[in-house]
């Protein structure tokens, strides 16, 4: 086992700060900012390995199952063609890393969208990278950056250890990964677990306060918490089919949820042909569209128009007595205005 002194630690790939229009009010930015990450419920998520031995693709699977058996409502799966991917899983030598939920859907293929730069099999430490990693393409953050957590570093010390051998960061790469705070408004928690698997592990001497952290360091215990099962399933409770709403032609269905929530619908093509899907009002929605599968549920189309003064609007050619599942998340919803959604021949 090696010592905390020479643990390797995720180190994230940047990406560009989202930027709105001036017509976008702080508060819309701040919800949309929020909840923009986050998979729509329902969603299958479809992993490939780019390469890598058997041995750790074997640890990487079973991470993802230890999420998926939480019952949440994302569900995970290995595909073989590339082309089938939302997830491009590599194994090379340039530190572990993954981009956060929605994210990896803007990186062209065959980039790598996760990367593991050590041996998951080495100890126990291997399930933990892959667990951590897994958790950042679900849609979570550093722990140890979330602006509740009150941790005062001892900044020189921090560059320091981070600039030895295996890390090697910069002091650009520290703060990027461990000093910088992460804005209150990209997120939906107001608390700090430093038992979380997203928190990383922290020797003694680089916490200033709180205090206790100071002589012990930050030790993560490497699995899943209780805290990550509760929030985790809090973000994403499962999709249930008795709670959907049925969609009918030409008729205009209520979206109830609010900032943050889903509603789900399901509509049945009474003929082959191309129909439209349209949400109306006010809402910034994210609405992606499944057909419904005897085994599973297969993406065919999705939209996201937060932040933008237009709705959500899908055109697809249907057939006749497929169901089709129809869900919309909803990234904000002003106060004062309510949102609904229309299915119409094309």
């Amino acid at each position: 086992m090696k010592s905390l002194t020479q643990r390797p630690h995720c180190s994230q790939p940047k990406v560009k700060a989202r930027k709105f229009a001036a017509s976008v009010d702080t508060k819309r930015a701040s919800f949309i900012l929020a909840n923009q990450k986050k998979w729509v419920n329902g969603t299958l998520i479809k992993y490939f390995f780019l390469e890598g031995p058997e041995s750790q693709r074997k640890v990487v699977r079973q991470a993802f199952q230890t999420w998926q058996k939480l019952g949440i409502g994302l569900s995970f799966t290995e595909v073989k063609n590339i082309d089938d991917a939302m997830v491009r899983i590599a194994f090379k030598n340039d530190g572990s890393w993954s981009y956060v939920g929605r994210d990896v859907l803007a990186i062209k293929k065959p980039k790598a969208t996760m990367n593991f730069g050590w041996s998951l099999t080495e100890d126990a430490y291997g399930m933990t990278t892959a667990l951590h990693e897994i958790g950042h393409t679900i849609g979570f953050e550093h722990e140890h950056q979330s602006p509740f957590s009150g941790i005062e570093w001892d900044v020189p010390v921090v560059y320091s250890y981070f600039a030895a051998p295996p890390n090697k960061w910069s002091k650009a790469e520290t703060d990027a990964n461990v000093l910088d705070k992460l804005p209150a408004n990209t997120l939906n928690g107001s608390t700090w677990d430093p038992k979380s698997i997203m928190e990383y592990q922290f020797d003694p001497g680089l916490v200033i306060k709180p205090a206790p952290y100071r002589e012990t360091g930050i030790n993560p215990p490497g699995v899943l918490s209780s805290n990550d099962k509760k929030g985790v399933k809090a973000l994403y409770p499962p999709v249930k089919a008795s709670k959907m709403v049925t969609l009918k032609l030409n008729k205009i269905a209520e979206i109830k949820a609010g900032s943050g929530g889903q509603s789900d619908f399901v509509f049945t093509a009474p003929a082959t042909g191309k129909y439209i899907f349209e949400t109306k009002g006010e809402l910034d929605t994210v609405m992606v569209i499944f057909e419904k599968g005897p085994k599973e549920n297969y993406y065919m189309a999705g939209d996201d128009d937060s932040g933008l003064d237009k709705n959500a609007k899908i055109k697809l050619p249907l057939v006749k007595g497929r169901k089709y599942l129809i869900n919309v998340r909803v990234m904000y919803a002003p106060l004062d205005s309510g949102g609904a959604i229309e299915v119409t021949s094309a």
